[in-house]
């Protein structure tokens, strides 16, 4: 398994469904442009949620860069909330935020489209790092979750948390 995983094709699948959800959005603007939410707004939404995910990326792949050749299976830093933070970053931010600015509804279902591509190519690099990690990884992936990050609470946060407030 290269590096980068299964990224390329999910990129690649993503930019090519998007760019078809564009141009049939602009061969049938009637059915697909948002005509009624201003611009502004949409620009506003997106903003955030594209540096959101530039950080997390970069963060994600900072960890991947510095960690990958020493043949362990990488569980701390951001991968202690979520097992797949590069393909998380881009489905639930980078995606939707530039799907934002194109008006399109029809665009806007990229993040699905990538979210279904993900679950069926996810599925070879999973296999892999079973094979590599064995119960390690399995014990992995049954506590973290794959997109979406979950946070731990444990007792010394919510004593700290009393404290601060």
């Amino acid at each position: 398994m290269p590096i980068w995983g299964i990224g390329v094709k999910l990129i690649m699948s993503s930019v090519l469904y998007a760019l078809l959800a564009i141009l049939i959005t602009y061969s049938y603007p009637d059915l697909f442009i948002m005509r009624n939410i201003p611009y502004i707004n949409l620009l506003i939404t997106s903003l955030p949620l594209f540096f959101i995910g530039v950080l997390y990326l970069a963060i994600s792949g900072r960890k991947i860069v510095t960690d990958f050749k020493k043949d362990i299976l990488i569980k701390d830093g951001i991968f202690a909330y979520v097992r797949n933070p590069i393909y998380s970053a881009w489905i639930l931010f980078i995606i939707p935020a530039l799907a934002l600015l194109s008006k399109s509804w029809l665009v806007l279902s990229t993040p699905i489209f990538s979210y279904i591509a993900f679950k069926i190519l996810i599925k070879k690099e999973d296999s892999c790092l079973e094979r590599l990690f064995g119960e390690e990884y399995l014990r992995y992936r049954s506590e973290v979750n794959e997109i979406i990050p979950k946070f731990k609470i444990s007792n010394e946060n919510i004593a700290l948390n009393s404290l601060i407030w």
